[in-house]
């Protein structure tokens, strides 16, 4: 699969980056690249899951370069500095894949509850921003962005709550079905002027 998408262009889904990320002994806005390369897939309108292939270079047109990486990152070190800043955790994952003999780093990540944004400011990224990933460019997400992400679909493991009526004879405990048919009499009231008069006597007793 992944050598399929060496077939691909940049998009909402996929990356390419052509040297490792400078993650091992880089500084904050280094650091900050990956952090806002993740988050911003993770908020992106997709439904397909994400790949960030590091060791590959884009080749417009045609199909992408492999050139592989020098030195791999440990995926429990990226979980812990990513999940330790964002409001809630990001599901993503970090391997090592061997495309075309050459060895490649992949960042997988599958569609994640959002928004999702950072605690602090760190590097170049604010915090309380959401960043987006919009084709094949990141970028900060609009108001209306943010609030349509809370009304997006649900995750596959949710569904949708419904709510069932059903009639039952409560004295004599009988279930009625959902639907009740129903026999009614309609009653007209009479207009005023046909109202016989009230008329009261006494009667006394013999």
């Amino acid at each position: 699969m992944l050598e399929e998408l060496l077939y691909e262009e940049e998009s909402s889904t996929l990356d390419f980056k052509g040297k490792q990320y400078n993650f091992i002994g880089g500084d904050e806005p280094q650091k900050s690249e990956l952090l806002k390369d993740i988050l911003a897939f993770a908020n992106a309108w997709r439904r397909a899951d994400a790949y960030i292939l590091m060791g590959v270079k884009e080749i417009k047109g045609s199909k992408s370069e492999v050139i592989g990486i020098e030195y791999e990152l440990d995926d429990a070190q990226l979980q812990q500095f990513v999940n330790s800043k964002t409001q809630r955790p990001v599901i993503f994952h970090y391997k090592t894949a061997i495309i075309e003999g050459k060895k490649v780093g992949v960042i997988h990540i599958p569609v994640n509850k959002r928004p999702i944004y950072l605690k602090n400011d760190y590097g170049k990224l604010k915090k309380n921003v959401v960043y987006i990933r919009r084709g094949s460019s990141t970028d900060e997400a609009s108001p209306d962005e943010v609030a349509q992400m809370g009304l997006s679909e649900l995750s596959p493991n949710e569904s949708i709550p419904t709510l069932d009526v059903e009639f039952a004879d409560v004295k004599d405990r009988i279930q009625l079905g959902k639907v009740l048919k129903l026999k009614t009499i309609c009653l007209s009231v009479p207009e005023e002027k046909d109202i016989p008069e009230a008329r009261y006597c006494n009667k006394q007793a013999l």
